[in-house]
């Protein structure tokens, strides 16, 4: 009683799979409330205004085979819990995964957000506990690759890449729950590579405008320092929709390009 739970008495697992690296996280629910008047009646009446929020989020490290990529498909359900070491648990059994990004930059290690939107009862008791931490591969900036344009004769410094998956839930009366989510396609895919530059300018303001689009090559690879392979990712039917070219008297010369895509 009117202790402290510190930072290593906490854990979250995905589907009996303990995550590593996890630098924050957040778990909570939002209920929509209205304030109605009834007829007679001064004080009011708080009323529900609409269907229970649920979100959990998290920030991690990227040092293992990354679990959540797979879940961006149509019926890929998520369970998971956020567990003290007194065995104790909050966690939920419906969650689809609806943001996805990774960062990279020279000098640190990549970093992982991700976003899930809960459709069953956020709870005490559910628990998704299972394997233990695994094994970590830390990678480093000599283990990471991207591939766009300019990157064979340009030094790429970081990127960033995200998706988005479209989720729609169906209610029907008698149901605090939806009966159904609904994938809502295409995911949406977006990238941002930053260079130092060599020999390269932009492309013609243009170009975008009468070829280009959807014929872009955009791939990344992240592998651990041994060179265990973490993650892939690509932009599929990318476009490239803006540059930015950046020069300053006391700097280099940087180029920034960004991407779209879908599938």
């Amino acid at each position: 009683m009117f202790g402290s739970k510190l930072n290593y008495e906490a854990r979250f697992y995905l589907d009996e799979r303990e995550l590593s690296g996890v630098n924050s996280i957040d778990v909570g629910y939002q209920n929509a409330a209205d304030t109605t008047n009834l007829l007679g009646y001064q004080k009011g009446v708080t009323t529900i205004g609409g269907p229970t929020s649920q979100k959990v989020s998290l920030s991690r490290n990227l040092l293992f085979n990354d679990p959540f990529l797979p879940y961006t498909g149509a019926n890929h359900i998520v369970t998971g819990s956020f567990n003290y070491d007194n065995n104790t648990s909050y966690g939920f059994e419906s969650g689809y995964l609806t943001s996805y990004s990774v960062n990279c930059a020279v000098g640190s290690v990549p970093k992982v957000n991700t976003s899930l939107v809960v459709y069953d009862e956020l709870r005490s008791g559910v628990n998704a506990s299972g394997e233990e931490t695994q094994t970590i591969y830390i990678p480093s900036q000599g283990s990471i690759t991207a591939t766009c344009d300019n990157t064979t004769t340009n030094r790429v410094i970081g990127f960033d890449y995200s998706l988005e998956v479209g989720r729609k839930p169906c209610y029907t009366i008698g149901s605090e729950t939806p009966i159904e989510v609904k994938y809502i396609p295409p995911i949406k895919y977006t990238a941002s590579v930053q260079l130092e530059v060599d020999d390269v300018f932009l492309e013609s303001g243009y170009s975008f405008l009468t070829t280009g689009k959807e014929e872009k090559t955009v791939s990344f690879t992240i592998n651990g320092r041994d060179g265990t392979s973490l993650q892939s990712l690509t932009i599929p039917k990318a476009s490239l929709v803006n540059e930015q070219l950046s020069a300053s008297a006391d700097g280099l010369v940087r180029l920034t390009l960004n991407y779209v895509g879908h599938s």
